[in-house]
Parts: C-alpha cells; structure tokens; sequence
C-alpha cells in the first residue's frame, strides 16, 4: 500500500433531525427492524444525524481499508502459532478448535467495523468487530431516511447491499444461507431479519437457525430446523466465536471450523477480535502502521498502573458493545470495585488501554461524544455505523445516529 494518509482531523458535525421524533422512532422501528428502540428509561434512538466532511469520510475509509489487510495478515500469522492464542485470552476449547483449523478457506467473506472516536489530537481506534459485527441496518437504510431529514448532506455506501453482492460472487443464484443466531434473543433476530430482505433481494434463500439446527458431514451442512431442512451453501454467523464452546458437545459445535460452505465470518475471526491482540504483535512479525497510528498503547493489566492513574482504562478482551470497560473513577464504586477484582484475579482475560480524551461534540442537547464505525467487506469500505452518547463511554444505553457525507 501507498504511505499512510496524513492523521485527519476530525470535522463532523451533529445536526438536528427535521420532522416529528415519534414518526422518526416508528420508520426506524420498522423499515430498520429496531423493534426494541429503549435500554431502560433510555431512548436508543437519536433525533440528530452526523455529517462527516468528504475528505474525513474518505480519511475514515481508506484507514479501515489499510486496517483490514493488517488484520488479516496478522490472523494468516497467528495461525501458524497456535502457542499465542492463550495469550490472547481464548477459553481453552476454543484454542483447540482454532488448532485443528486447515488454512482459511478463499471462498470466506470477511466483514469487519472498525470504532473510530474524535479525539483530542485527532481519530482513535477503540477497537475492531471483526468476528460477528452489528450495525447492518443503522448502516444501510437509517442514512437513507436521515436523508430526508437534513438538507444538504447524503448517505455514503450501502453495507447490506455490499454484503449480498459479496455473496452473489461467491454463490449461485437461489443458493441456501444459514443465518445463525442465538434465536431466543430479539436484538439478534432483528439484525438476521433485515439481512434476510437485502438477500432475498439478491436472490438467495435464508434460513433462521440456531447454532446447534446444522448437521455436518465432511465439512459441509445440513439445517435440520422443521420447515427449514436441507443441505446448506453458506453459513452467515451472528454467534460469537468464543460461544460456540458452550454449546453441547453433541451440537458438533467444532464443525464450523473445518467447514467447506462458504462462510461469513471464519471462526477464525475471533483472533483479531481479541482486545488482548496488541500484546502479541511483537512476536509476530507483521508491519502495523495503520494499526499503531490509532490504537492507544495497550498492556496487559499486570504492567499498567491502572489501579492509582485513571488515564488507564481496563477491556475484556472480548468484550462488546462496551461492556465491562472502565477506569478508575469512571463507574460507582461497587462496579468499579467489581471489574477491579476480575481484571486482578484474571488478568489473562483483560487489557489495559492508555484512555484517549474524547472530544464532545455540540448538539441542541449538550455536549455528547461520538463513535463511528467503519465497515469493510472483503477489505473495502462499504458504509458508516454512529452511536451517540451523553457519557465518554459509549456502550448499550448510546443512542444509534445516522451518519451521512456533506457534498
């Protein structure tokens, strides 16, 4: 790849959204399958959209892009090196699986966001979602009813339509997808259930399955769901990686990692996922330039001083959403004191992260920070995701925004 582009500074800008906010709720309730838009006493829904400049949107892109491809060697090396994957903080299970897996398939899709914040010296990476990420429809058809809303600024990419042509490629008209998802969750079946009308779109079947509804045989799978049975083309997995091991032995849980279907993602995608990656770079032996430009400096818990500077912040090394991060400080003093005992007691499961000052954002209702997230899909950009929140944490009670480009 060319030099890395110079470090952007961050121009966006939240504007307000025309219109009733109630009519707002129910378009996206219902054309982007937000069927639960509430945490608690939280409206998860924002009545502001983010409008990023071209050359930032550009910046954003091209960093994800570059990103992507550092990710994906570092994954083609760390399968050569099973001895790292402990360090990583995988469950033992899983690390055997991983073992045992044959070089990745070609034939995979690979889907990633990465989490970009404004910050105070420019954009820093909190992380990326490169197992199972979500987002699919605040990154597709939210933009395109924001954009009825706000004057002069437009949607940039289609995530969902980029995701089904990349499946066109890869299958034959009419083909069988398995959308495997914890069934029994409605925040899951909702992201599966958007999916399946871009792709049937596309001209593919889908089939709603749980993890333990496919049977294999040499690597390749058969639903066994009532009115949905059949062999299967492609598995597209909204399971996380390192959940696979809690399922029943007898589910043949450990046949998605030799599988011969097309596969999006590869269990594979759970080492990159890990929070605790940075640790292992140095023994490695693959140039990061996009990755050390943005991430903050990154310790295991042991070596950081987390428990006295509060310029540390404690992650689980798979964690999501922005569940269990913290810094002293940060949180009441029982959880704090809580996360504190497990990063302690286990620390081969967290990370310590130098925290970077999020730059607050005006809107008609204060100050509220920012998280954009990047998707690529088989390493090109493809579309913006945005969560909004009043605190520097941005984590299940944050608000979904749309993000659109100014012209």
């Amino acid at each position: 790849m060319s030099a890395l582009p110079r470090h952007s500074t961050p121009d966006v800008d939240l504007r307000q959204l025309a219109g009733d906010h109630a009519e707002w709720r129910r378009q996206v309730i219902f054309q982007c399958c937000k069927w639960d838009p509430q945490v608690g006493d939280t409206d998860t829904v924002a009545d502001h959209a983010c409008i990023l400049s071209r050359e930032t949107a550009a910046y954003l892109s091209d960093l994800a892009e570059r990103l992507t491809a550092e990710s994906l060697a570092l994954e083609d090396a760390l399968e050569r090196r099973p001895d790292l994957y402990a360090g990583l903080g995988l469950d033992r299970r899983l690390r055997g699986a991983l073992a045992a897996t044959p070089p990745a398939d070609a034939k995979a899709v690979r889907v990633m966001r990465f989490d970009f914040h404004p910050a105070e010296g420019g954009w820093a990476l909190s992380e990326v979602n490169s197992d199972v990420p979500g987002g699919f429809a605040e990154a597709s058809m939210l933009p395109v009813l924001a954009a009825q809303r706000v004057s002069g600024a437009y949607p940039q990419g289609d995530v969902a339509t980029a995701f089904a042509a990349a499946l066109r490629g890869k299958l034959s008209p009419g083909a069988r997808i398995a959308l495997v998802h914890a069934t029994a969750y409605s925040d899951d079946r909702q992201v599966m259930q958007f999916l399946a009308g871009r792709f049937g779109q596309a001209g593919f079947q889908c089939l709603f399955l749980a993890p333990d509804h496919l049977q294999w045989s040499d690597g390749h799978a058969v639903s066994i769901a009532e009115g949905q049975a059949g062999p299967v083309d492609a598995v597209v997995r909204f399971f996380p990686a390192e959940w696979l091991p809690a399922l029943p032995q007898a589910s043949g849980w450990r046949r998605y990692f030799d599988a011969r279907v097309l596969m999006c993602n590869p269990p594979r995608a759970v080492l990159s996922q890990s929070k605790r990656l940075p640790l292992v770079w140095s023994e490695i032996g693959v140039d990061m330039p996009a990755w050390s430009s943005v991430l903050p400096e990154t310790r295991d818990p042991r070596e950081a001083p987390w428990r006295s500077d509060d310029g540390w912040v404690l992650k689980p090394a798979m964690g999501r959403v922005g569940e269990g991060v913290a810094w002293r400080g940060a949180l009441p003093a029982r959880e704090w004191r809580r996360i504190a005992r497990s990063a302690t007691a286990f620390p081969g499961h967290w990370t310590a992260q130098r925290r970077f000052q999020s730059r607050p954002l005006e809107s008609a209702r204060g100050p509220r920070h920012l998280c954009i997230g990047v998707f690529t899909i088989d390493g090109r950009a493809s579309g913006f995701y945005g969560r909004l929140s009043a605190r520097t944490i941005i984590e299940k009670h944050a608000q979904d925004i749309p993000v659109l480009v100014a012209p």
